[in-house]
């Protein structure tokens, strides 16, 4: 193959993973499609992600995969209500520099990853409390599939398990749950095909 043949090839090649790239970016807020930075310490590809609004005394988080990204303009996710999931078009950012009507109501520290500017989202849905259980005692049940509470001889696989790391199986709590659609955080890595027959996902909290 001659030296010209070599050059088609490599700009074929080049053009092909450039465009392959360039696709999974989003627009800059200008409206150019630029990536990359624009000196001002903001990374201008935004990235689409599904996650879970968070909110409290410190401010305002998306949860993914079990991180919290805190929200520079609050404005922009003032209508959501916490643990509302939402598909939400975002950036990180180096610090907050956006004006924000939030105003820091308490002292607690709430740890999180990054801090993010959310350029735009919409409501994928707003979790149901259909079922809380404050005085009835539930049993923990964990196996190689998961965890799960069980409440009434039926099994509920637990989003949030972090919060009974403490409890072996067969341990037995008073706590709240409420059931969600799907998980957003990173759940529980099973190590076996067991299938463990259960009635969805839910959210413990108030555990005594």
């Amino acid at each position: 193959m001659n030296m010209k043949n070599w050059t088609i090839v490599f700009l074929t090649a080049f053009s092909f993973l450039f465009f392959s790239c360039e696709k999974f970016n989003f627009d800059t807020p200008d409206g150019s499609g630029n990536g990359g930075n624009s000196g001002n310490g903001k990374d201008t590809v935004y990235t689409e992600v599904k996650a879970e609004f968070i909110k409290d005394c410190t401010g305002s988080y998306l949860r993914m995969d079990g991180n919290d990204y805190k929200i520079c303009n609050t404005e922009n996710t003032a209508s959501y209500e916490h643990n509302d999931v939402i598909y939400a078009s975002i950036q990180k950012v180096k610090e907050c520099t956006a004006t924000s009507t939030y105003i820091m109501t308490c002292k607690m520290y709430h740890a999180f990853v990054a801090t993010i500017e959310v350029r735009k989202s919409q409501l994928l849905y707003r979790p149901t409390k259909e079922i809380t259980v404050t005085t009835q005692k539930m049993k923990v049940v964990k196996d190689c599939s998961g965890t799960y509470i069980q409440h009434d001889n039926v099994d509920y696989q637990v989003c949030n398990k972090d919060i009974l790391a403490k409890y072996k199986d067969g341990d037995w709590l008073i706590a709240s749950f409420y059931k969600l659609k799907e998980c957003t955080e990173k759940g529980d890595q099973a190590v076996c095909m067991l299938y463990h027959e259960n009635k969805g996902w839910v959210k413990v909290y108030d555990i005594q």
